[in-house]
């Protein structure tokens, strides 16, 4: 069963798209924000655990300030 990890876009500016297509590029997965700005990102491969924790290093390693503009949500 695949892990579904859920992030909120906080900005709609140009960052929370960017930080989104490197999601989608570096996990091979996609990130296309849905009704009220949520992101559903589903993992195939790992388990919810694991799968919070490769979107978030992500995030970290693409911008320490990345919950301005997104929300990690388990």
């Amino acid at each position: 069963m695949p892990a579904v990890v859920i992030l909120r876009v906080k900005d709609p500016g140009p960052r929370s798209g960017e930080l989104l297509r490197l999601i989608e590029t570096e996990l091979g997965v996609r990130a296309i924000p849905q009704t009220a700005g949520y992101v559903p990102v589903a993992m195939d491969d790992l388990d919810p655990g694991p799968a919070y924790e490769a979107i978030k290093g992500v995030l970290d390693r693409a911008d320490p300030a990345w919950g301005e503009h997104l929300e990690l949500r388990a």
